[in-house]
């Protein structure tokens, strides 16, 4: 194995083992309730005539 594959494969483990993880997913009626943009807040606006 040469050098630089060993130094590419050592970055990609230490972002795999640094990940973030960015919390629990809403489902898309939690999503709807908020109002949110996006498909959810597309569909509550042009159902309140807005």
């Amino acid at each position: 194995m040469t050098s630089s594959k060993n130094r590419r494969e050592n970055a990609w483990k230490s972002r795999k083992q640094n990940q973030k993880p960015h919390g629990e997913v809403k489902s898309l009626a939690e999503l709807s309730d908020e109002g949110t943009s996006g498909v959810a807040g597309y569909e509550n606006a042009r159902n309140n005539g807005d």
